[in-house]
């Protein structure tokens, strides 16, 4: 097998790579601004950061759902369209149940090896433990309808959102130009840093290796779509349980 038959498919040039990553920031980064904006002249940065008032549900309704569609929009109108391209293009391809299983595991896995991370992080930077808090606060406060769809955006729609473009588009976009280890690198870079939080941040890009690595072995999205989803579901448990002090301090994150 010659070197040239190796190489990864290049659906996209670099060119086209490049636009379709900074429509989909440029677009992420509005709604980001937009969202912190709407913070400050409400509850106050402190909420965004883990202190003082809860973030209002609509406020995070409104933030998620708008920045899944910036990603999946940006992907779809520019990197699809164009290319005549379906979505099986980005991992939406059928996997055996295996993968699914392995995939469930590690979303489950991750969610005690992502909280020794932070725990870990937090020792080295005591300042960040007030980061750690969940800015919503689920129930009556917020309205049941309001928490129902912050629960189905956190544990469906962003996952699916994130994957797609993240994993989906923007790794094997940069496979297909630069090495694996380098593409997997500044992939997940990028997916870490939209996070901001830097808890998070450094925790999202962990996490994007493992997912890659899932992807990459599994030839389809859905296993590291549903890896995601149930770190999302574990992880919002797991805080609204340490935030009524059912948790013992092992599974509780500072702050």
């Amino acid at each position: 097998m010659t070197a040239t038959a190796t190489k990864p498919a290049r659906l996209w040039s670099f060119r086209d790579g490049i636009v379709v990553l900074a429509a989909a920031m440029l677009a992420y980064t509005l709604m980001s601004w937009g969202h912190m904006a709407i913070v400050a002249r409400t509850v106050g940065m402190e909420a965004y950061l883990g202190a003082g008032d809860r973030l209002p549900a609509s406020i995070l309704v409104i933030s998620q759902a708008s920045k899944a569609a910036a990603l999946l929009g940006a992907l779809w109108l520019l990197g699809l369209l164009p290319k005549r391209l379906d979505w099986s293009a980005v991992g939406l391809k059928p996997v055996k149940r295996g993968w699914l299983i392995l995939g469930g595991v590690a979303g489950l896995g991750f969610v005690v090896s992502g909280l020794l991370l932070v725990k870990a992080m937090i020792a080295l930077v005591p300042d960040w433990a007030g980061m750690t808090r969940s800015p919503f606060a689920f129930g009556e406060a917020n309205g049941w309808a309001m928490s129902v769809a912050f629960l189905a955006l956190t544990f469906a729609i962003t996952p699916f959102a994130e994957e797609v473009f993240f994993r989906g588009f923007l790794y094997k976009w940069m496979k297909g130009h630069r090495p694996v280890w380098l593409a997997a690198l500044v992939s997940s870079a990028i997916f870490g840093a939209s996070h901001i939080i830097p808890p998070q941040a450094i925790n999202a890009f962990v996490l994007s290796l493992v997912l890659i690595w899932i992807y990459e072995k599994s030839g389809s999205i859905w296993p590291a779509v549903l890896a995601h989803a149930i770190n999302n579901i574990a992880g919002t448990l797991l805080s609204a349980l340490a935030a009524q002090g059912y948790l013992p301090a092992l599974l509780t994150a500072p702050g």
